[in-house]
């Protein structure tokens, strides 16, 4: 089996833990092909009209860039066979500020790979309880999807759709899961636009898996192959779930994760 890691977090993130060397001295003992971590760049919470409940580390990017290179380049004077890729995940927020920051930042600042991605719902992140003050499950998973698929459309150039669901993660709801059936034109919606765009839909098993193997079957058969793997590892959990994943995804039909180079894709047999 070949393992893959598209979405990971290092000490850069704000609720990051390791170091760039210790997730790859990880990843080199589990023996991964792959590995792109994926630092959050939360320009929806600097720029935008967010807020957060507690205070935030926002990314030093250049510094995040040199401990990056510094492992790169001592796994090339290893002649270490990892893949190892510069990426990061970009909090989507549809604010006119927000899109241009991150237009001229990837303009200047080239990544091999964006994992593009919704945290923050009426001015919230949706990881804390106070998102959910006063609101009904429908509108809050209703609007959550309604930023999903805007995003899709972000002008920036990104490669995968991170871990749709999120949302639910947290909920304070009696009935936490999302489901089709709640929102099939928006789920629809959302699916036709990933294939539509030729972009990856994210496998993502930091908790639970997002999306649900329900909304994965409907992305098959609607067409859609290209998938991600990512673990969303914040401290040594690289490759969480992998080998029952993938197992879950053959039962499905899909023969290959995606994973990015320089924005362009390489198929793993999963």
């Amino acid at each position: 089996m070949i393992l893959v890691d598209s979405h990971v977090h290092t000490r850069f993130s704000s609720d990051g833990k390791d170091p760039v060397r210790d997730i790859v001295a990880e990843a080199k003992a589990k023996g991964l092909y792959y590995l792109a971590t994926t630092d959050h760049l939360d320009y929806d919470l600097k720029f935008g009209h967010n807020r957060s409940p507690i205070p935030w580390k926002h990314i030093d990017l250049d510094a995040y860039k040199a401990e990056w290179e510094e492992s790169a380049a001592a796994l090339e004077r290893e002649g270490s066979p990892l893949k190892f890729r510069f990426g990061i995940e970009a909090g989507f927020s549809p604010e006119p500020q927000v899109i241009e920051r991150y237009q001229e930042l990837f303009e200047r600042m080239r990544f091999d790979v964006v994992v593009n991605s919704v945290h923050f719902v009426n001015g919230w992140d949706v990881y804390f309880p106070n998102a959910f003050f006063f609101k009904s499950r429908r509108r809050m998973y209703g609007d959550y999807l309604d930023l999903v698929l805007k995003s899709l459309d972000a002008p920036y150039e990104y490669d995968i759709v991170a871990h749709i669901g999120y949302v639910t993660r947290n909920a304070p709801y009696k009935k936490k899961v999302l489901e089709y059936a709640d929102f099939p034109e928006k789920f629809d919606a959302i699916l036709h636009g990933i294939i539509e765009r030729g972009k990856a839909l994210e496998v993502n098993t930091h908790t639970s898996l997002f999306p649900t193997e329900e909304i994965l079957r409907k992305y098959y058969d609607y067409g859609g192959r290209k998938l991600s793997f990512g673990s969303d590892s914040h401290h040594a959990e690289l490759c969480k779930d992998y080998e029952k994943t993938c197992a879950m995804l053959r039962g499905i039909g899909f023969t290959h994760f995606s994973v990015f180079n320089a924005h362009r894709e390489e198929l793993i047999p999963i």
